[in-house]
């Protein structure tokens, strides 16, 4: 007992010391209003570095694990590789293709394609290679060529598998799609020929084409492709340049905040001025706002908005992306929750404030709980223009960002290092040996034999799960169930495994099924993307697949045939 209670003596004061030496992370400081906005400091926490200089890459959440696909390393060369952030550490996997100004997109079963790009450093020429990445086993596959050489290129994963494509930067466009088992074939020539177009869906049985710049520069002509059926013109398109920033993977999840109803970045051709656009079915409108995007912070440095956007359902608010003239990296947000009610959108700024040094000009990768992670990035030459990139220069650092007071009040900030002296490392050395010893003997005490699985704690765990209602977690993983139990995740994988016959991410998403059909019963006018985020989804594609998986129809279908049955 006495050796006991020295060990947690020991565990207690590492701990107590390593939070003596991180503070938490400091509160949002207010820096002034411009033209009715309110301005914010953002306080940035470091992250570990990727392992080689990279911008220009597609950031997105893959099984979980923020991911960089792709893009240029300094000197403005090609990088054909995929960082992935795992272990609190990134790791580096080679990929057969690069894919700077390609196109990324999350296929139905969680793995990415990426497709073109430019075939040469400095951005010179389009390429047609296509291949999958699978984060599950961290590995590429290729997948063929397209229908022509591509860059500047778009594409949209659609529920059954088949993938849109279209978009061409100095050179023929076309609509073209790839089928699973039969490749890759042009459906029909594009309305006007396009570079980084959106591919939105409109309808279930639609998708619309549209992009403000013209495949070989300038503004394109203000037409609107649908995938079935006639183009149309869009008068909104003669005034505001819905041109999506080139490097952001436009699956559609980031942008939309209801069915087939999607917010949209669109710079003014007059003189660049930044505005949104509401996207319903076929119906472009412009969201009403309380103030415009100011053009300068309160200290007079001048502003620029890019066209890039990505929304936090769960929040209702939209992120738009932006810097300054001096090298200031700001992020403008727009709640638009009073817009679903027939009000005006808000808007405040938050400057992006890093301990050491300014972040490099990239996009940001939206987490659970309002976070925002940066990594990597172009450099801002402050000898360029107001607005120019220099694309020799790239980053390796990574910081976050916690835009949700309450996730930054409770989180604390312990770091990726440690910092103390001797004392210090020899107490977090003493706990290490002990937890250590500790998890070995758990280890053995774990059964060898499946046969002696105990069928209580398979009971314990859904218990737990259900009571907890862990599964609503988006970032739920086999470690938090084992910690919850105080055994390991190898015994909890066999547990799933062998007592119910499936496995623990099917299970769970099989709990958020159920209670997705719950909330469309008794809330029948919920938007599904809503139902998606509320179950636990973390996209609205992944709920569309793991739903038609389980239950063989999608939500709406089986919305419908409840709603025949209950009237029979």
């Amino acid at each position: 007992m006495r050796h006991t209670l020295l060990h947690i003596a020991i565990i207690a004061s590492a701990l107590a010391a390593l939070a003596a030496c991180a503070p938490m992370l400091e509160g949002q400081r207010e820096l002034g209003e411009v033209d009715g906005v309110q301005f914010y400091e953002l306080k940035a926490e470091r992250q570990p570095d990727l392992t080689v200089p990279r911008g220009g890459a597609h950031f997105m959440l893959l099984n979980g694990e923020p991911t960089l696909l792709g893009g240029i390393t300094d000197a403005f060369v090609l990088e054909p590789s995929i960082e992935y952030y795992s272990d609190g550490k990134w790791n580096k996997v080679p990929m057969k293709y690069p894919h700077y100004y390609g196109f990324t997109t999350l296929l139905p079963d969680g793995k990415a394609m990426l497709g073109g790009g430019c075939a040469e450093n400095f951005g010179i020429g389009q390429s047609w290679g296509v291949e999958v990445y699978d984060p599950a086993t961290h590995s590429t596959t290729a997948l063929g060529i397209m229908d022509r050489k591509r860059a500047g290129v778009s594409a949209l994963a659609l529920a059954d598998g088949e993938v849109l494509i279209s978009g061409n930067w100095l050179a023929a466009d076309a609509i073209e799609h790839y089928v699973p088992g039969k490749g890759f074939s042009q459906i029909k020539e594009a309305a006007t020929p396009r570079a980084y177009p959106y591919i939105l869906q409109s309808a279930p049985d639609n998708v619309l084409i549209f992009s403000g710049s013209s495949a070989y520069g300038g503004p394109a002509e203000p037409l609107v492709d649908r995938l079935h059926g006639e183009p149309f013109s869009e008068p909104l398109m003669e005034e505001w340049d819905m041109h999506p920033y080139p490097l952001s993977p436009c699956s559609g999840d980031e942008l939309c905040i209801g069915e087939y109803t999607y917010l949209i970045p669109a710079l003014a051709h007059s003189d660049g001025h930044l505005t949104i656009i509401k996207l319903s079915g076929e119906q472009f409108s412009l969201l009403e706002m309380d103030h415009p995007f100011p053009n300068a912070a309160p200290d007079g440095e001048s502003l620029t908005w890019c066209a890039y956007l990505q929304v936090d359902r769960s929040g209702r608010k939209a992120w738009v992306m932006g810097f300054g003239a001096d090298g200031g990296y700001y992020l403008g947000c727009v709640d638009y929750d009073a817009t679903l009610d027939g009000g005006k959108a808000s808007l405040s700024v938050y400057k992006v404030d890093t301990p050491d040094s300014q972040p490099f000009f990239g996009q940001p990768l939206l987490l659970s709980g309002g976070r925002l992670l940066l990594a990597g990035g172009t450099g801002m030459d402050p000898g360029l223009d107001q607005g120019k990139e220099s694309y020799f220069h790239c980053g390796s650092q990574s910081w976050m960002l916690y835009t949700d007071p309450a996730t930054a009040a409770a989180r604390q900030s312990w770091g990726w290092w440690l910092a103390g002296g001797i004392l210090l490392a020899g107490l977090i050395a003493a706990a290490g040996l002990i937890l250590k010893r500790k998890r070995k003997i758990a280890a053995e005490a774990q059964p060898e034999d499946d046969s002696t699985l105990r069928a209580d704690m398979m009971e314990q765990m859904l218990e737990l799960i259900g009571e907890k209602k862990l599964f609503l977690r988006k970032d739920l993983h086999l470690e938090d169930i084992a910690q919850e139990l105080a055994t390991n995740k190898t015994y909890i994988s066999l547990l799933v495994n062998n007592l119910s016959g499936t496995k623990f991410t099917d299970l769970v998403n099989g709990l958020r099924i159920s209670h997705a059909q719950q909330l469309m019963l008794e809330h029948p006018d919920m938007l599904l993307a809503d139902v998606a985020d509320a179950s636990g989804f973390s996209s609205r594609s992944a709920f569309f697949r793991n739903f038609k998986a389980q239950t063989g129809m999608t939500p709406m279908e089986w919305l419908e045939s409840q709603k025949a049955a209950k009237g029979r």
